[in-house]
């Protein structure tokens, strides 16, 4: 029996074909486009599920769908997504009725989780926090075992506790959430403003072919020696840690798990980031939790299409 998982950023949209054992058979993606509407993304969607099933045929069995944002699992609904801009937005049931597949639907960092929890730590760990770093901060806990969804299904929006009073504006229209300060879209912005040259620091800096002011850029010029980067990096680091730290001391978790594009900057933001974990006054839990980078960068799209088969072998 295969699944597919389908993660669901506020930039790209990610699928994976994938056996009981978190083997990868078949993948695709493609630019979310979130602005065109649900309707034009869902039939994209289905249209790649589609072709999924020509290859596969009765093998599938079942689709794990996560989304950005505060999501109703239990009505497959997007209730708020601020990166996608979307309120309000029934997914699964049509991704059900266009594709024939039943699908298990939860937020994006929830999915994510429970690929670190499968195939990071083999299950060898029961409570585990993840972090998404990546346009936005999402988070997902295992609790026992088990994926935490809290009282509404809303436990994990970590990206939005507030770090910093009245501090920089987030994409949820409130501010000084962590978002606001370790999202990709935030750390950018804090590189604009002290880079001097930007035309000429992306021709230096930048990926050939991909001429933009982007994390790999900025990483680019940290390992390169440019203060400015690792300025930007070090103070991604401090208040990540911030957030982090009130997580460990309200959650307790055996391990935290950051995954994600930004966390492969780690060499630059870890240092000031456990400079913060190290100076609370409470030790305790702080001794025996694990901080760990996955090296999957699609944990997210592997994790729905685990959760979904386990949803669909129950």
């Amino acid at each position: 029996m295969l699944g597919i998982g389908i993660d669901i950023g506020g930039t790209n949209t990610k699928l994976v074909v994938v056996n009981r054992a978190g083997k990868l058979l078949a993948n695709e993606r493609f630019h979310t486009e979130a602005s065109k509407g649900p309707a034009f993304f869902l039939k994209r969607l289905a249209a790649a599920v589609s072709g999924f099933r020509k290859d596969y045929g009765r093998q599938l069995v079942s689709i794990g769908l996560g989304a950005a944002g505060d999501v109703d699992p239990e009505r497959g609904v997007i209730r708020f997504s601020p990166n996608l801009a979307w309120r309000s937005v029934s997914l699964a049931g049509p991704l059900e009725k266009l594709t024939g597949l039943p699908c298990a639907m939860e937020n994006d960092a929830n999915m994510a989780a429970w690929g670190a929890y499968e195939l990071d730590l083999k299950r060898k760990t029961e409570d585990i926090l993840t972090l998404t770093l990546g346009t936005g901060i999402g988070s997902g806990m295992i609790l026992g075992g088990k994926l935490y969804h809290g009282a509404s299904g809303s436990a994990g929006e970590a990206g939005h506790l507030k770090i910093q009073p009245d501090g920089r504006p987030c994409h949820c229209g409130g501010a000084g959430c962590l978002e606001a300060y370790c999202g990709s879209y935030s750390i950018i912005a804090r590189a604009r403003e002290l880079i001097k040259n930007e035309k000429a620091f992306i021709k230096k800096f930048g990926v050939p072919g991909k001429e933009k002011l982007n994390t790999i850029c900025l990483t680019n010029a940290a390992a390169a020696g440019h203060a400015g980067a690792r300025r930007v990096w070090a103070e991604t680091g401090h208040y990540l840690g911030m957030g982090i730290a009130g997580l460990i001391l309200v959650l307790n978790p055996g391990c935290v798990v950051l995954t994600g594009g930004v966390s492969r900057a780690r060499k630059w933001f870890l240092p000031a980031m456990q400079k913060v974990l190290n100076a609370q006054q409470i030790k305790t839990p702080f001794k025996k939790v694990k901080i760990r980078i996955s090296d999957n960068a699609d944990l997210g799209s592997y994790g729905a299409a685990l959760f979904g088969l386990e949803r669909g072998l129950k």
